[in-house]
């Protein structure tokens, strides 16, 4: 998709987002979910989107984990991925309880991670014991880093590798090595050392070592690259970006980034610059020759999705500190 075309759909889109859900949702929110129809094939259509909406409030309690902040990034997720807002909704929940009932908390990563199960029962259970049976193994490496944030990927990628401890060790070892290439050891680096494992279980150094070039490639060009960017720079290791993929990836983000609507949110600008390129990625042979292209969209909701609620959360943690709010659009 062309840089120009992006932009002009940020800027169409990211107004009804806000007549829709109202200033009281966090910009990095609101542009996490612009993204998501910016970058996507299903167009954006508010009706739509507010009968999701209002189909989902209606199945939550009051105080479910998908009310507030994220009621909007859940409500997206599910309409990009299908028809019937009613149904959308009921699904969601009766998905998120066979998590609860294996264990994961009931928190707004169960539900992201309900996102991504099969819609046949039996294959959605499968999938999330596999994925309990992988946070498990994850958990015993990282007991301080690993938590309901990473429900999301342990769901993903439960389910590609015959051992769950021995997909735990590879990506522990990815962790460790990405450390000491430079990478910002914390949450953001184990969900890139998940990420990296996509489509192979087994340890290959030479990915630690392109995703180390990849994130020197863009610094080169003046991008500043941060801990969030680092899932999807995992994401275009996996699909071995090209040099003209990471020029198109530079334009796009200067581009977004001068644009009023990323003004303070620049880190965005990037993330939504790489993921634009990673949406044609997984189209196309890089995609067919390692045979994931079907399920990449998820890992990319997924992404985005972690990466929205971070934002928020660290953007409440600075406002009960007395921190301020965001500094305006």
């Amino acid at each position: 998709m062309e840089t120009a075309m992006i932009k002009n759909r940020y800027e169409t889109i990211y107004p009804k987002l806000v007549n829709l859900f109202s200033w009281t949702v966090d910009k990095r929110v609101l542009l996490s979910i612009a993204g998501i129809y910016a970058l996507g094939e299903k167009e954006f259509d508010a009706r739509r989107l507010r009968e999701v909406a209002d189909a989902l409030k209606k199945r939550s309690g009051l105080f479910s984990p998908v009310r507030g902040q994220f009621h909007p990034l859940i409500s997206a997720l599910l309409d990009v991925s299908g028809e019937g807002a009613q149904e959308m909704a009921d699904d969601l929940f009766e998905k998120q309880e066979i998590l609860h009932a294996l264990g994961f908390r009931n928190t707004i990563h169960s539900y992201l991670a309900a996102t991504l199960l099969s819609d046949e029962e039996g294959e959605a259970r499968r999938e999330a014991i596999a994925g309990k049976m992988l946070y498990d193994e994850m958990k015993q490496r990282h007991r301080f880093l690993t938590s309901d944030d990473d429900y999301t990927f342990a769901v993903l990628l439960g389910s590609q590798a015959a051992s769950p401890s021995e997909l735990a060790d590879v990506m522990h070892r990815y962790y460790q090595d990405l450390k000491m290439r430079g990478f910002r050891f914390g949450n953001e680096l184990q969900w890139m050392s998940q990420t990296i494992t996509y489509g192979n279980a087994s340890y290959e150094e030479s990915r630690s070592a392109k995703a180390s070039e990849i994130r020197d490639r863009l610094k080169a060009e003046g991008l500043k690259v941060k801990p969030l960017h680092y899932p999807a720079i995992g994401l275009l290791t996996v699909f071995h970006v090209e040099q003209s993929q990471v020029e198109r990836i530079v334009e796009t983000a200067k581009v977004l980034s001068e644009m009023k609507l990323f003004r303070w949110y620049k880190e965005m600008a990037l993330s939504a610059a790489i993921q634009s390129v990673l949406m044609e990625m997984t189209t196309g042979e890089q995609a067919a020759h390692i045979g994931i292209a079907a399920s990449v969209e998820q890992v990319l909701r997924a992404q985005q999705a972690i990466m929205a609620s971070s934002g928020a959360a660290a953007a409440a943690a600075a406002a009960s500190a007395g921190g301020g709010g965001d500094g305006g659009s």
